[in-house]
């Protein structure tokens, strides 16, 4: 009888199993109804003729409602020309191989899609990747570079350093990425030394124009698929003397391939052409000295600019740095306290003259006023001293105070100039 009632239970689920239809059977062994996808990747290239690309290499994945990823190919090229998929939403998802990083040497592009799979029928998607990095390039003629003889020119976002180079560098093309929000504004620093030995500095923001922005995206801020450029020319005044440089810059729409102007504002406090310049036609060794102050500083009391590079000096020597001396005047008695206790509780003797390079006080100094800063050891060619890093400090001392720096190097030159930094009550 056990024999018998085995076999009719098979009978019955047979018989149960072939009354189900094909469809059905497909349904259950897969967990559920499904549809079909049918998936493609292009990527929007900053092309005149708006011309959109297939790509290949692409890596594509696709995920489920909660995240999870559902499939995932290597390639573009590795995806089947159709996928049988469980009905739901989904996120397709593609972009240039690698993780996207803040400095690169080529452009990124990424797309996200949404798709609903439906049962029985077949969803097509298209990826459309754009660019999510913007090109910024620096720009200056034969008349520039005949005019200086060396220079550094940086480009600040707000909170980084996007591009930072000099005439000794090549590349000054550099794709960057402003993260989703994007930014504002950027500042662009110049400090130049021309034929004759004088010091140029300059200090400019770049704000976006009114203009539709890429990829139909109408927010004012610097962001993916940009192309900025900078373009630097000097200034003279009408006697025929060197005063400063000028820039102007433009934004190219990658979408819409429009070219708009950037507004260029002089930086407040800063003036092309500050601190003291040196003799325009210097002799000796003190040629192979650069001394590059900012000009003269002036800001409201407690209200220190927020960009401490502002007061960045950049400093090298040919020949190997063998001292750096500060020294500090100011006309606010507080101030000169301070500075007396500074010697006493540091060892750092700002009055009388401080030494820079291999100074380790200097370094523990800072590290207290939460203004981290490194300082050269001897036979360095070059130094950037952050000024700058005395804003926090100063912002509560009404008056004027002057920084006099003086750099000899390794051969026994001596190149001197000052910087006034005024706090007004």
């Amino acid at each position: 009888m056990k024999i018998k009632d085995t076999l009719l239970t098979g009978v019955l689920a047979l018989a149960a199993l072939s009354s189900c239809t094909s469809e059905d059977m497909e349904e259950k062994l897969s967990g559920g109804p499904q549809g079909e996808l049918k998936l493609s990747v292009d990527v929007l290239k900053p092309e005149s003729t708006r011309a959109v690309t297939q790509v290949t290499d692409f890596p594509v994945i696709i995920y489920d409602a909660e995240g999870k990823t559902i499939h995932s190919y290597a390639t573009v090229a590795d995806v089947p020309s159709s996928i049988l998929i469980a009905v739901g939403n989904y996120t397709v998802e593609s972009h240039t191989p690698g993780a996207i990083r803040k400095k690169m040497a080529e452009a990124y592009y990424r797309g996200v899609t949404p798709v609903e799979i439906i049962k029985d029928v077949t969803s097509p998607v298209n990826v459309l990747c754009k660019m999510q990095n913007s090109v910024i390039a620096v720009n200056y003629d034969d008349e520039f570079r005949s005019v200086f003889a060396s220079w550094e020119i940086t480009i600040n976002d707000g909170g980084e350093t996007v591009l930072s180079f000099d005439n000794n560098t090549a590349v000054n093309t550099v794709y960057w990425y402003f993260g989703e929000e994007g930014v504002k504004q950027l500042t662009v620093n110049f400090r130049g030394t021309t034929t004759e030995g004088s010091t140029v500095a300059s200090k400019y923001t770049l704000t976006k124009d009114q203009a539709d922005e890429s990829y139909d995206d109408d927010r004012q801020n610097f962001g993916g698929g940009d192309a900025i450029n900078i373009n630097f020319t000097p200034t003279e005044s009408t006697e025929g003397r060197l005063t400063g440089v000028t820039i102007n810059a433009d934004v190219t729409f990658t979408e819409t391939n429009e070219n708009v102007d950037i507004i260029v504002v002089d930086k407040p406090g800063f003036e092309p052409g500050g601190g003291d310049e040196p003799d325009p036609t210097p002799g000796g060794d003190e040629g192979n000295i650069t001394l590059n102050l900012p000009a003269d500083i002036s800001f409201p009391f407690l209200t220190p600019p927020s960009d401490t590079s502002q007061g960045d000096t950049y400093i090298a020597a040919t020949a190997g740095l063998k001292s750096i001396t500060v020294k500090i005047e100011s006309t606010s008695d507080d101030m000169i306290s301070s500075l007396g206790d500074l010697n006493s509780g540091y060892g750092v003797d700002f009055i009388g003259g401080a030494e820079i390079v291999g100074n380790q006080n200097v370094v523990a100094l800072f590290n207290s006023l939460n203004q981290p800063l490194s300082v050269p050891t001897k036979g360095d060619t070059e130094y950037n001293f952050p000024i700058g890093n005395f804003f926090g400090f100063l912002k509560v001392l009404a008056g004027k105070h002057t920084f006099h720096l003086t750099v000899t190097d390794m051969d026994g030159a001596v190149k001197s100039g000052s910087l006034n930094i005024t706090i007004t009550e």
